[in-house]
């Protein structure tokens, strides 16, 4: 998905690309001339002076196959979730800081159109004094994990909220400030063959007061087009939702929808971001401890589903 960002950037050169999936890699080389393929992660990292590692591999892998690279003094541009578990964020923060290299979390949806409207508004201080925010994701993943069998897998379990949900709480963290406490429940019902609950309801409270809600289904049943990642903002002059927003008088005017520019592949601007923050040798947004804060906030709220008790996520 960010190949083609690294592709189009005249700073960036793609050098080499690392696949098990022989097809996969077969495809890659033969859609950009010149790369050289490899089917061993650590020889290519051995036999390449790379400046960047991309890595998106599934999340079991994401620790080794990143401390491989900052190990050998590479930048790394790491998929979400960065790991799975807080002792994994601890290493891989350790890993970063021993390195001396820059570490970048992909959180892409801080790119879209609702979000970058959303933070515009809440940094104008537009709709006044936020007292709740939502943002939920509904939808149906048993075609893409029969694609790709390792995201339900039990012998690496990937929790609904850490994997897909990590987008909504990344976002109100981003848009609210840090979790003080997680309250959530959670069942098993729509999508039993998922190794664990396939539907997960959390209620944050923030430290600035605001009461957030975050909500993953993996197993929806919805018409085409429908689905996908929620928003909603509520605060005393006005409320947003999604791509809509309103200001004014309770009960009088209506929803407000600007005609915003075209976006560029979200995951292509990841790109371009980083390379913007390498080459100007500043810290990403997201770097490894806000993506370790995101980690602990996600297990913060699956551990409250599971004991039925609030917990405090571990602070980064």
């Amino acid at each position: 998905q960010r190949a083609g960002g690294y592709a189009d950037n005249p700073r960036a050169r793609i050098a080499a690309v690392c696949d098990t999936d022989a097809d996969r890699l077969r495809a890659f080389v033969t859609e950009h001339e010149g790369v050289r393929p490899y089917d061993d992660y650590e020889t290519m990292l051995d036999a390449e002076a790379l400046d960047i590692v991309n890595v998106s591999t599934p999340d079991w892998m994401h620790l080794d196959h990143a401390s491989m690279a900052l190990r050998r003094g590479r930048h790394v541009l790491l998929e979400k979730p960065m790991v799975r578990s807080l002792q994994e964020a601890d290493t891989l923060i350790r890993e970063v800081e021993e390195s001396g290299r820059t570490l970048m979390v992909g959180q892409n949806y801080r790119r879209i159109p609702m979000s970058v409207l959303a933070k515009r508004l809440v940094e104008e201080g537009a709709l006044g004094d936020l007292f709740y925010a939502a943002s939920e994701t509904f939808q149906h993943k048993r075609r893409q994990f029969a694609r790709s069998p390792w995201y339900a897998s039990a012998e690496h379990p990937r929790a609904a909220l850490l994997g897909t949900g990590i987008h909504a709480v990344d976002l109100l963290r981003w848009l609210l400030g840090e979790v003080e406490e997680a309250s959530a429940y959670g069942n098993h019902i729509a999508y039993p063959e998922f190794p664990g609950d396939d539907f997960t309801m959390v209620q944050y409270r923030f430290a600035n007061g605001v009461v957030g809600r975050v909500g993953v289904a993996y197993g929806s049943v919805l018409p085409r087009g429908e689905g996908g990642m929620t928003l909603q903002l509520y605060g005393s002059r006005g409320s947003l939702m999604n791509e809509r927003y309103y200001v004014g008088e309770p009960g009088q005017g209506e929803w407000r929808q600007e005609e915003l520019p075209p976006v560029r592949n979200p995951f292509w601007q990841e790109v371009d971001y980083f390379l913007e923050c390498l080459d100007a040798g500043v810290t990403p947004a997201v770097d490894v401890r806000e993506g370790a804060r995101n980690v602990a906030a996600c297990l913060a709220g699956v551990e409250a589903a599971a004991t039925g008790r609030p917990v405090t996520p571990k602070r980064y």
